[in-house]
């Protein structure tokens, strides 16, 4: 049966019990590295009833069904035809599937003088796909001292002054979206973390994303360190945790941030800052509102923060 196979028009086979983990971004966070990861592991994990597909042999139609849903021109049977092609008779109790694009445009991103102000229904649209299947969101937190410029960097349909309007970039708040996207889908928990902590929470991440929590060890949770360490430093890491699998989650994570912080790769550097009125202060302000935030966050009822 190929990638591309023809949906069936009946209803979702085995979508009762069915959970469907809904990765979300940020944008420019890990992108779709979180799907690409948990790929190494997709047979172990598809014994354990976990179904990881690769975006592209949905995308484009999940796109197609998120955006007639907004306009509520989409029917249970669509729905019902898409997920059995997605699950193609699998026997999963869970689904990973990764839009990371579904907080909004680059260009669009401050629109309204807010962060993503159409994450509540941008999402809202994309549970509505699964009408009879449990979801949960899924969001990678980024600073928006650097989310912000990159993004504007990204797109080329405005001049800075255009993308910002009359936006109060110290008032940005993650904490809106995370309550937007709540209030929008209810019944529908959000586990987030911060895209600047990947490196060391990777394996947590893919576990939660999975459900199979902490102790599973993925071969692809070294991904994100990869890119921030020396090849050496990466090595050795694997090597040490390798020799010490009785190590808790929350020593080999102080394993990781420790050898990130000596191996840390020199090509792996941040770059400059050059906006209108931006200065190493207002990035810095901006940083330590940031990281207030996310402490409101971990206090929303329904939200798990990770790290």
């Amino acid at each position: 049966m190929t990638e591309q196979q023809s949906l069936s028009t009946a209803p979702a086979q085995g979508s009762e019990g069915l959970t469907v983990a809904l990765h979300i971004g940020a944008p420019f966070t890990d992108e779709d590295q979180l799907v690409w990861s948990l790929r190494k592991d997709a047979g172990r994990l598809l014994k354990d009833g976990v179904l990881v597909r690769r975006p592209g042999t949905y995308m484009k139609e999940l796109t197609d069904l998120k955006g007639r849903a907004a306009k509520a021109d989409v029917s249970e049977e669509d729905c019902g035809a898409f997920l059995d092609g997605v699950l193609r008779e699998a026997d999963a109790s869970r689904v990973v599937l990764s839009m990371s694009s579904i907080l909004g445009m680059p260009a669009w991103m401050l629109n309204g003088g807010r962060l993503y102000k159409n994450a509540g229904a941008n999402t809202a649209a994309l549970r509505s796909v699964f009408p009879q299947t449990r979801c949960e969101f899924f969001l990678g937190l980024c600073n928006p001292a650097t989310l912000v410029p990159t993004a504007f960097g990204a797109q080329s349909q405005k001049d800075w002054y255009d993308f910002a309007g009359d936006t109060d970039l110290m008032a940005l708040r993650w904490s809106e979206v995370v309550g937007d996207i709540l209030s929008a889908n209810p019944e529908c928990g959000i586990t987030v973390w911060c895209n600047e902590e990947t490196p060391v929470v990777w394996p947590q991440v893919l576990g939660q994303v999975t459900g199979q929590g902490a102790g599973y060890r993925f071969a692809g949770e070294t991904d994100i360190l990869r890119q921030a360490m020396t090849e050496e430093g990466t090595r050795r890491l694997e090597a040490y945790l390798t020799a010490r699998p009785k190590l808790s989650e929350a020593q080999r994570d102080q394993v990781r941030e420790l050898f990130l912080s000596y191996f840390h790769s020199e090509d792996a550097v941040e770059e400059e800052i050059d906006l209108p009125g931006w200065s190493q202060g207002f990035v810095d302000t901006m940083t330590d509102r940031y990281f207030e935030d996310v402490e409101l966050i971990r206090n929303i009822p329904g939200v798990t923060v990770i790290g």
